[in-house]
């Protein structure tokens, strides 16, 4: 059966383009897609989602914080 995956090492579909140790993001402008970028548009939701692990950007820690903002710019 198909599971979901709460905290742990994972690969990524697309490269995040993240350095290893880099924060990672939701990205906005596509749904599911983590980015090393912070979100920053009025009423974009900033939340961490994981650290990247390695240079090519698809291997993540994966740890989403339970904390999240809603930019007002």
């Amino acid at each position: 059966s198909v599971g979901m995956c709460i905290r742990g090492m994972v690969c990524l579909y697309t490269d995040t383009t993240g350095d290893v140790g880099d924060v990672l993001w939701l990205k906005t402008t596509s749904n599911g897609v983590a980015d090393d970028t912070i979100p920053t548009g009025n009423g974009d939701i900033a939340r961490v989602i994981g650290y990247c692990l390695n240079a090519d950007g698809k291997r993540i820690f994966f740890n989403p914080d339970n904390t999240f903002v809603e930019i007002t710019a």
